[in-house]
C-alpha cells in the first residue's frame, strides 16, 4: 500500500530535524500524543486532521 502521506512525512522529519526536535516535541506542539505520532510517521496509520495539525504546528504546507 502506498503512504499518500510519503512526501508530507519527509518534509516532517526535515522540519525536526532542523528544529532539534523529537517526537515528544511535536506531541506537545500538536497535543497528539508520542504513539499516535510515531504512527502517523510510520506510516500506519493516516489521517487528514492529523497532517493539517502537524503542518500547523510546524509552520509548513501540506
Amino acid at each position: 500500500m502506498f503512504n499518500i502521506y510519503k512526501l508530507f512525512i519527509a518534509e516532517v522529519k526535515k522540519q525536526l530535524s532542523i528544529r532539534g526536535w523529537k517526537y515528544a516535541d511535536l506531541s506537545k506542539a500538536t497535543g497528539y500524543t508520542v504513539g499516535t505520532i510515531e504512527a502517523f510517521m510510520c506510516g500506519a496509520r493516516e489521517s487528514e486532521r492529523m497532517a493539517d495539525c502537524i503542518a500547523k504546528a510546524l509552520g509548513i504546507e501540506r
